[in-house]
């Protein structure tokens, strides 16, 4: 008896346009990490506030192209399901 493969469900569309700022962000949190963690030691703490403030704008500044590849996941869907309760109507 073979054994099935198991197949992994599709990625949400949602996901799918978010993916590439979700890399940009995990590589913006790996270099903020690397920065506080490399060097001195008893200069961590002096390392901590500037790393953070530069991660946390770079995420910011990732906002708005993540917006716009949301919003047209959101259209599509919603124009979907309108154009799906439309279909019902006699």
């Amino acid at each position: 008896m073979s054994t099935p493969t198991p197949t992994a469900p599709a990625p949400s569309p949602a996901l799918v346009a978010a993916s590439p700022y979700l890399k940009q962000a995990i590589a913006a949190l790996q270099t903020f990490v690397t920065t506080v963690l490399t060097g001195d030691p008893a200069l961590l703490p002096a390392r901590v506030a500037p790393a953070a403030a530069i991660f946390v704008n770079q995420v910011i500044l990732l906002e708005p192209g993540l917006l716009v590849a949301e919003e047209g996941v959101a259209a599509t869907s919603i124009n979907n399901q309108l154009a799906g309760l439309a279909a019902k109507l006699p």
